[in-house]
């Protein structure tokens, strides 16, 4: 009973602060310019980067198993340092673009591969948007939406913080992004698929370690279990998986890409389909990773396996 009314009073409090937070971000962000965050950005995360060694160990890690034989140490503690400032980077973007004309900050952002997007819609079967959580991705559906583009966010508002989340959930509808909770999840799948069948576009992000429901397959060469939905709507509604992603240069959004349809041959057998599309999917999000690996978190534990119970009980191994 104690505890319960501790947690009320905690939360509570996390509310009232986090909303005086942010309206000091709402003051202060209106009269920085750009490049003002990049500064700040830059001081938060080498900030983040020598107090957190919980993150810092665990991104490191990560790197090693990944660039073992590519890069050495030096390298990959430089790399790290890059990722925490582009980290710390992605929420101070996202909140100043909710406080800016759109002209002087999200129009900037130019747009590659629309003619993706236009032969996708032109199917009438809707997109799926493949994300990750490289560079700002927090603004692809800002952006696109400018461009008057429906878009479709599942997103998972905090219970915790109610406030804050109703909040920042108007500030996201005001850039002009439909959002929903992907739970419960009849609710969510059956939302997902109206707007599909509208001929719109859901955002759906596939980078994170999903245990339960995800599937086993290969990310930069070891099993990293994976959330299949994006194969699953697109193969239950004929909607084209198309890859997007911004890019930062110099610290500054630059340049949303839009990438071809990620397809495969189907099959009589609805599984295998689905198994083959989640892999080619997770290899297009590695080979952009790649491409940027400073731009991407590194700080889920993406190669998380089950936790499986034998003669010789070493438990599971965690990256």
């Amino acid at each position: 009973m104690a505890d319960t009314f501790s947690k009320k009073i905690k939360y509570w409090f996390g509310d009232l602060f986090g909303n005086l937070l942010l309206t000091f971000a709402v003051l202060t962000f209106r009269v920085l310019p750009p490049r003002a965050l990049v500064f700040i950005a830059r001081i938060l995360g080498t900030t983040a980067f020598y107090l957190i060694k919980k993150y810092r160990d665990r991104v490191l890690s990560n790197l090693s198993l990944v660039f073992r034989g590519e890069k050495d140490p030096k390298e990959m503690t430089k790399l790290a340092k890059e990722i925490f400032f582009n980290f710390t980077l992605t929420p101070l973007e996202t909140l100043y673009a909710y406080f800016h004309p759109f002209e002087k900050f999200l129009l900037k952002i130019e747009i590659q591969g629309k003619e993706y997007l236009e032969s996708a819609l032109a199917q009438k079967n809707g997109v799926i948007a493949l994300g990750a959580h490289l560079g700002p991705f927090t603004l692809v559906g800002a952006r696109l939406a400018l461009e008057g583009y429906p878009f479709n966010l599942i997103i998972n508002e905090g219970r915790n913080f109610p406030k804050l989340w109703k909040r920042l959930g108007d500030y996201q509808r005001r850039l002009g992004q439909k959002l929903f909770p992907p739970k419960p999840a009849t609710a969510s799948v059956k939302k997902s698929l109206n707007c599909l069948h509208r001929n719109e576009i859901l955002y759906l992000i596939a980078d994170e370690q999903q245990i339960r429901g995800g599937l086993p397959v290969s990310f930069f060469g070891q099993t990293a279990y994976t959330p299949p939905g994006p194969a699953i709507f697109s193969l239950k509604t004929g909607a084209p998986i198309l890859l997007m992603f911004i890019v930062r240069e110099k610290g500054s959004p630059k340049t949303l890409f839009i990438r071809g349809p990620i397809e495969t041959e189907r099959t009589s057998d609805e599984k295998k389909d689905i198994e083959l599309l989640t892999a080619k999917f997770t290899k297009a999000i590695e080979d952009i990773i790649r491409q940027y690996p400073s731009q991407w978190p590194w700080l889920n534990r993406r190669w998380k396996l089950p936790y499986q119970k034998g003669p010789l009980d070493m438990g599971n191994r965690e990256v």
